[in-house]
């Protein structure tokens, strides 16, 4: 074997073969001219290529105006931070074309005809709010406290005398003059004994069935130890009576609300 230092290659580039017009070619003549891929298109010379001028570079073009890009707050340029513009008078509300209310109650009057249609008005006073409300639920053992109204739904509080540990508060209600009824268990108001009377929480939706001139009314009933205490307001119950709410029409010059 020979050493690595008595190693050598020799390239001989003599001309090889002669071409058609008799001149000799060498090695690198006949790598330069061999096509890589049979389709000329492909074929090309690195000279011929060029940079494209569409390419992006990091070099702005001449004449091009450099500006500095800055934050600035309203704030600090002694700005609201907020504007608030008033689209309608108030004191002078648009009038609403007959139309266009019809448009907007389109599906609703066709789906639930009685929703946004109707309200409830009680026609009691509250009883919470007389003097002598105290001495009342410790006389009859039970008493309606107040009862508000949101929507169709009544939601009231109800007292009762504490004279028992396990009591048991219901409502009893009509819409058709007591033909038939429903009662409903009241739910105890977690800390609110005050150490004479507790209080109670219901509440009663009217059916849809419920027209206008139609009346809901109910009395409370109060069982404690084997013995049951009613509350009808004296005799008259805790009446609330169903209305017709107003729709402004072509001619009316007040503006509807939506709650």
């Amino acid at each position: 074997m020979l050493p690595t230092s008595e190693l050598k290659i020799q390239i001989n580039d003599e001309p090889l073969a002669a071409n058609k017009t008799g001149s000799r070619q060498s090695i690198y003549d006949i790598l330069s001219d061999s096509p890589v891929y049979e389709e000329s298109e492909f074929n090309f010379c690195k000279s011929e290529l060029r940079k494209s001028s569409s390419l992006k570079t990091n070099k702005t073009p001449p004449g091009t105006p450099r500006r500095k890009k800055a934050v600035r707050f309203a704030d600090a340029m002694g700005l609201d931070l907020e504007d608030v513009r008033h689209i309608l008078n108030l004191e002078v509300p648009p009038k609403i074309p007959a139309s266009a209310m019809k448009d907007l109650r389109v599906g609703i009057e066709d789906d639930r005809p009685n929703v946004g249609t109707r309200f409830l008005t009680p026609r009691f006073s509250q009883p919470g709010a007389d003097g002598k409300f105290t001495q009342r639920v410790i006389a009859q053992k039970i008493c309606l406290e107040n009862a508000v109204i949101t929507d169709m739904t009544i939601t009231g509080v109800v007292r009762v005398a504490n004279i028992g540990f396990h009591k048991a508060v219901r409502i009893r209600f009509s819409t058709n003059k007591w033909i038939s009824f429903h009662d409903i268990a009241a739910s105890y108001v977690i800390n609110s004994c005050d150490g004479a009377t507790d209080r109670f929480s219901f509440s009663i939706v009217a059916p849809m069935e419920l027209g206008v001139g139609s009346t809901l009314e109910f009395a409370v009933s109060y069982t404690v130890n084997d013995k049951v205490y009613w509350d009808n307001n004296n005799g008259a119950n805790y009446v609330f009576e169903c209305f017709a709410k107003t729709i402004p029409m072509e001619n009316d010059s007040y503006w509807m609300h939506f709650l």
